[in-house]
């Protein structure tokens, strides 16, 4: 049937949202670091949630949020992501 688009979209969004309430310094301490979470849908399937932050260049970070649901989707999942400043500001 393929990967739900909403449902993996709200799912990134409700991860990203979380990492908003951070600190930049906060970030920072997360360059490197992945984490996986298996997570139930609002439609009943399973998903992988991938979340991980990068160092994109002039002290900002980058959090990714890679959502599939194992099938086909796993080798292109739905990607979010936000960009933070040092100063604490978002990259619009």
């Amino acid at each position: 049937m393929g990967l739900d688009k909403e449902t993996a979209a709200r799912m990134a969004e409700e991860r990203l949202a979380e990492w908003r309430r951070l600190s930049y310094g906060e970030w920072r301490v997360m360059l490197e670091d992945k984490e996986l979470r298996q997570v139930v849908g609002e439609d009943g399937k399973r998903y992988s949630v991938a979340c991980y932050a990068l160092d994109d260049g002039d002290g900002r970070v980058r959090m990714v949020v890679a959502v599939d649901d194992g099938g086909w989707s796993a080798f292109v999942p739905l990607v979010r992501h936000e960009i933070m400043n040092p100063d604490g500001t978002f990259v619009e």
